[in-house]
């Protein structure tokens, strides 16, 4: 399984719609996107090791602030203390607030930034 693979599925468990990249149709809030900010690859002498080290950001999109304050801990919670199949571990980097602009709705936003090890 990949990585990102396992992330998604592991955040689908809090029952919110959850996507790499962006929605392709309009969905309900709470929801989740993740993307890839930064990727590195290690390398033995013999050529790439099979581990890597990623950047994900997580943004959390709510009707409200409060639900927000409720939902990324939980997100956070989840993330850092999975170990899985392919995701050796997950650390949180960074919590920023912002907003999103969708028709004329300011939409609250959260986005946290995971270091994320991973077997490639």
């Amino acid at each position: 399984m990949s990585m990102e693979s396992e992330l998604r599925i592991l955040l689908e468990g809090l029952g919110h719609p959850v996507v790499w990249g962006s929605f392709k149709k309009d969905v309900g809030f709470p929801r989740i996107s993740l993307q890839r900010i930064s990727n590195g690859t290690g390398y033995t002498l013999k050529g790439r090791s099979g581990n890597e080290t990623a950047r994900v950001q997580v943004n959390l999109y709510a009707e409200t602030s409060g639900a927000l304050i409720r939902l990324a801990p939980q997100v956070s919670r989840l993330i850092t203390n999975h170990r899985g199949a392919s995701v050796f571990r997950c650390k949180e980097l960074s919590r920023r607030d912002g907003s999103s602009e969708s028709g004329g709705d300011v939409i609250p936003l959260q986005m946290l930034d995971f270091q994320v090890r991973y077997r490639a």
